[in-house]
């Protein structure tokens, strides 16, 4: 992620150089954002919501070009690094599907699951933007096509209740720690292969269970060639990951020049694509015996930008 970031920022330079060099003015911003997810939440059956999406903060850093095709008017390009995502919480109902079992053989619990997460997804943007200027205003608005450049999940997953055919008790307290472009599928004998303190055993209705202190991006979705696919889904592939790689959104904005060349401003980007792949969308509170009840989500990306640059 470092060097991604240096690359952007050398690339930054150079365009900046090369607006000097024919004429053509140069702009470079930062700043911070405070984005969400926006998308359905999950119901209770008194349709209370299980689901919670707030805001998360990161930051952006962009430069670009400006042509200025009259005095005040014009239209500007853009190469933006960009966090976005959101803090994730569910708290309700819910079965836990274990299916790293040294039997091969796979379990079930009923009761209550807990989860809190900051989702971290970074952006490689071009933002394409026209502009008009007031004064000291200047009024922006336009669109960017944004590649995915790292994605993950930090936090942790609390679940208590009981096993699926005995009643006994079962407790998980895990952390989470996903990153889904580079996890992959966990295998039982590949979790043995961690020493101890990176792993946990227990015991589900006689089954004897293998699960990792900290949650991958993947752990829900294993050992799918037992049934010949993930809970009567094909088997998962190293090109299905959670978030999609692309996405496109609209920005608006307004901005206010301290001097001549000197800014701070606000924009608004709203998402236009489903950012999460619907294959990895299933309730957590409803399940079929060992096949889970699919979700359908439009989940989109919302940023708010506060930006201090300079413009020449």
């Amino acid at each position: 992620m470092k060097l991604r970031l240096y690359f952007l920022t050398f690339l930054i330079c150079i365009i900046c150089q090369t607006g000097q060099a024919q004429g053509i003015g140069t702009t470079f911003r930062v700043g911070l954002n405070a984005s969400r997810i926006l998308g359905p939440s999950e119901k209770a059956v008194d349709g209370s919501d299980l689901e919670d999406f707030t805001t998360y903060t990161g930051f952006h850093v962009a430069g670009g070009v400006v042509f200025k095709l009259l005095d005040h008017y014009g239209f500007k390009a853009e190469i933006m690094y960009s966090q976005k995502g959101s803090r994730y919480s569910y708290e309700g109902p819910s079965t836990y599907i274990f299916t790293t079992t040294l039997s091969g053989n796979y379990a079930t619990a009923v009761g209550r699951r807990t989860i809190s997460t900051r989702i971290i997804n970074s952006y490689i943007e071009i933002p394409v933007t026209g502009y008009m200027k007031y004064g000291k205003f200047e009024l922006n608005g336009g669109v960017s096509v944004a590649f995915l450049a790292g994605t993950g999940a930090v936090g942790d997953l609390v679940f208590s209740g009981t096993s699926g055919i005995n009643n006994e008790p079962v407790e998980i307290n895990s952390l989470i720690n996903h990153n889904y472009r580079k996890d992959g599928l966990e295998f039982t004998q590949s979790i043995l292969n961690f020493q101890e303190e990176f792993r946990k055993e227990l015991t589900v209705d006689g089954e004897e269970v293998v699960l990792l202190t900290e949650e991958t991006g993947y752990a829900q979705w294993t050992d799918s060639s037992t049934l010949g696919g993930v809970f009567g889904k094909p088997e998962v592939t190293l090109d299905e990951k959670v978030y999609r790689g692309l996405d496109f959104t609209l920005n608006a904005g307004v901005s206010y020049y301290l001097s001549p060349g000197l800014f701070f401003g606000f924009t608004a980007s709203y998402g236009l694509r489903d950012v999460t792949n619907p294959y990895f969308e299933y309730s957590f509170s409803e399940s079929e015996g060992l096949n889970r009840v699919e979700r359908s989500d439009n989940d989109r990306n919302f940023v708010l930008m506060g930006s201090v640059g300079f413009s020449f």
